[in-house]
């Protein structure tokens, strides 16, 4: 799957009585919309717990990323992500932005194969 960015990371109420961290991401490439849901008492917690401390306070970029349910944009809470890139949330969007920019400029130019 793409790389992604977290674009909002909440505590939540699950569906089964007990509070639980809604992390909601983006893909770089796609722009598409990806969600999941934490469970701190879970063990996967591991593979989170650092990812949702800084991105409360930092712009994350995320690989490694599985999806459990593509067509729901799902993301399996129990793959093991990989941090890319912590930066402030003005440098993350400052990045995205010149990114997106030169690949708009690119696809204007030559067409896209993707």
């Amino acid at each position: 799957m793409e790389p992604v960015f977290i674009t909002r990371i909440e505590l939540i109420n699950s569906k089964h009585g007990n509070e639980v961290i809604e992390v909601k991401f983006k893909g770089i490439k796609t722009h598409n919309s990806y969600v999941t849901w934490i469970d701190p008492t879970y063990k996967n917690w591991s593979n989170w717990q650092h990812i949702i401390e800084v991105g409360n306070t930092k712009g994350i970029v995320l690989s490694n990323i599985k999806l459990k349910d593509v067509e729901k944009g799902v993301v399996n809470a129990d793959c093991e992500p990989k941090l890319e890139c912590v930066v402030t949330f003005e440098v993350l969007a400052e990045l995205l932005g010149d990114y997106w920019d030169n690949q708009d400029n690119f696809n204007r130019m030559f067409g896209t194969d993707d």
